[in-house]
C-alpha cells in the first residue's frame, strides 16, 4: 500500500497545478452563473411588472417569490453544467494520464515499469489519482453551491438559514438537472460506482491500445463502445420494474469491473509495449 501511495504522490505532484486551476475555473464559472442569474432575475421581474431594473427589487415580495421559485433553480442549472464539464475534463485526463508517460521527453513509462514493485501498482495509483480528482471536484461544487446560495441570499435580503441548504434544495422537484443525485441509491449507482467503473473502462481501453500496436486503437475504442452499448441494453431491460433494473445494473457493474480489471492486470504485466 505504501508503494501505491508513493506512486500516487508522484502523480499528484505532476498534476496539482492543473488540478487547482480546474477548481479555480469551476469557482469562476459558479460566480459567473450567480451574476448572470441575478441579472436575469432582476430583468425578468422588471419586465413582467413594468418596474425599473434595480437589484433591490429582489428584496420585495415579488423578488422573494421569484428567487425561491426560479433563481435557486438557475443556480443549480449553471452549477451542474460547470460540474459536468469539469468531470468530463477529469475523464479525459484518465486517458491523458497514460499517454503523458509515453510521450513525455523523459519517457516516464520506462522508469515506472522498471521499478522493483508490481506493475499493477502503477494502474492503481493512476486510478486513485483520477478518482480523487473527480470526487474532489464534486465536493468543491457542493461548497460552491453553498457560496452561490449565500450570495443570492444577501442580495435578496433573505434571513432563513434553510435557503442555503444545498441538499434540501436539490430534493425539490423543480430541479431537473442534477449531475450529482440527491437520492442515495442513484448516488451510489451513478456518482460513486458508476464513476469508478467509467475510469476503469477508460484505463482498460487505453491499455488495450498500448498493447496492440497495429489494431490497438480500434480494439480500445471498440471495448469502450461495447461497454456503453451493454449499459444502454441493461437500461432497456425490465425498465418498469425497479428491483429487476437495479439487479441488472449491479450484475453488469460487477461483471464489467471484474473483466476490465483482469484484462488490465494481464495487459500491464504481459503485453503493454513501451
Amino acid at each position: 500500500m505504501n508503494k501505491i501511495l508513493t506512486l500516487y504522490n508522484i502523480e499528484f505532484k505532476r498534476i496539482y497545478k492543473l488540478y487547482f486551476l480546474l477548481i479555480g475555473t469551476l469557482l469562476i464559472a459558479n460566480l459567473a452563473g450567480v451574476m448572470k442569474t441575478l441579472y436575469d432575475s432582476v430583468k425578468r421581474i422588471s419586465l413582467e411588472n413594468n418596474l425599473p431594473m434595480n437589484i433591490d427589487i429582489l428584496k420585495t415580495n415579488l423578488g422573494y417569490s421569484f428567487v425561491n421559485e426560479f433563481t435557486k433553480n438557475d443556480i443549480y442549472v449553471y452549477g451542474s453544467m460547470a460540474l459536468g464539464v469539469a468531470i468530463l475534463f477529469c475523464l479525459l485526463y484518465a486517458t491523458i494520464i497514460w499517454y503523458r508517460d509515453y510521450y513525455s521527453k523523459s519517457k516516464t513509462i520506462y522508469t515506472l515499469l522498471s521499478l522493483p514493485q508490481p506493475k499493477f501498482n502503477i494502474y492503481l495509483a493512476k486510478l486513485i489519482m483520477v478518482l480523487v480528482m473527480i470526487y474532489g471536484v464534486i465536493a468543491c461544487q457542493f461548497l460552491f453551491w453553498y457560496i452561490d446560495l449565500n450570495i443570492i441570499k444577501i442580495f435578496a435580503g433573505i434571513s432563513s438559514p434553510n435557503f442555503a441548504n444545498v441538499y434540501s434544495n436539490m430534493m425539490q422537484p423543480v430541479n431537473q438537472i442534477n449531475v450529482v443525485s440527491p437520492y442515495l441509491l442513484d448516488f451510489l449507482m451513478i456518482d460513486l460506482f458508476g464513476i469508478i467503473l467509467a475510469v476503469v473502462v477508460i484505463f482498460t481501453g487505453v491499455l488495450i491500445e498500448r498493447s496492440f500496436k497495429k489494431v490497438g486503437v480500434l480494439l480500445g475504442i471498440g471495448y469502450i463502445l461495447i461497454t456503453i452499448i451493454g449499459y444502454v441494453f441493461i437500461i432497456g431491460l425490465d425498465s418498469g420494474i425497479l428491483g429487476n433494473l437495479l439487479l441488472n445494473h449491479i450484475m453488469y457493474y460487477i461483471l464489467l469491473f471484474m473483466v476490465s480489471i483482469l484484462i488490465s492486470y494481464r495487459l500491464i504485466n504481459k503485453r503493454v509495449c513501451v
